[in-house]
């Protein structure tokens, strides 16, 4: 009786070993999953960092520039060759396309693999609520380019600027819009309307932008902390 409850008790051990060893070989799959997948979710996130920030400042320049020319309209001074590069700007838009397919896969069944519910819930924040804002206002943003397009078409000449020598790349030469009629669009009310409207527009995006940015380096700054303390 004895030895078959002494070999009982060894079966049980074993088992409760087996189970232990199998477990500690699966937290540690899924420790170096979860660092794998966070290293190329960091860098996605720098990549889409980068592209927030250049959108951004290019957003700010437009505004600058929608900013300008309505102070143009209220003030109505002299024609000068300085303010068709801010014609030209108050009519351009940019385009946010981040990057998620690192992303994706985590969202498609490897989001438990992070084991910080911290961390999750910022990296779910970032994609799902700060990238989402900024692209569900492309389409309001493509409704304004619509409008401004048509009328700085009808209304305008668009120049490259003399001097600026980009001959291997045309496309990106200065360019500057010049009114065909300055003294009439100073006065068309379609005009300051459209520019009012990207003006109330851009200072909304800009807020978004910034917002988003500010989320995404928390991000990168969380999980940078939280790979250097698994490596401990």
């Amino acid at each position: 009786m004895r030895y078959a409850i002494g070999e009982i008790v060894l079966v049980v051990i074993g088992i409760l070993i087996a189970l232990q060893v199998n477990n500690w070989n699966e937290n540690r799959i899924n420790s170096q999953r979860e660092k794998v997948i966070l290293n190329s979710l960091k860098s996605e996130l720098v990549i889409n960092l980068q592209e927030l920030k250049t959108d951004f400042e290019r957003t700010y320049i437009y505004h600058q520039a929608t900013l300008k020319v309505y102070d143009i309209i209220i003030k109505q001074p002299n024609e000068i060759d300085s303010f068709y590069k801010d014609f030209f700007n108050c009519v351009q838009f940019t385009y946010f396309f981040p990057k998620t397919s690192t992303y994706e896969t985590l969202k498609s069944g490897n989001l438990e693999l992070i084991s910080s519910d911290g961390l999750k819930e910022i990296i779910t924040d970032v994609y799902e609520t700060g990238f989402k804002r900024i692209m569900n206002k492309v389409d309001t943003r493509r409704n304004a380019g619509r409008l401004l397009f048509p009328y700085y078409q009808r209304n305008f000449k668009t120049k490259f600027i003399e001097g600026a020598d980009h001959p291997n790349n045309l496309e990106s030469k200065p360019k500057v819009g010049v009114p065909n009629n300055y003294s009439r669009l100073l006065n068309d009310p379609e005009f300051e309307t459209l520019v009012v409207e990207a003006i109330i527009g851009r200072a909304n995006i800009l807020r978004d932008y910034e917002r988003t940015i500010d989320n995404v380096e928390i991000c990168l700054d969380k999980i940078n902390k939280y790979l250097e303390t698994e490596k401990e």
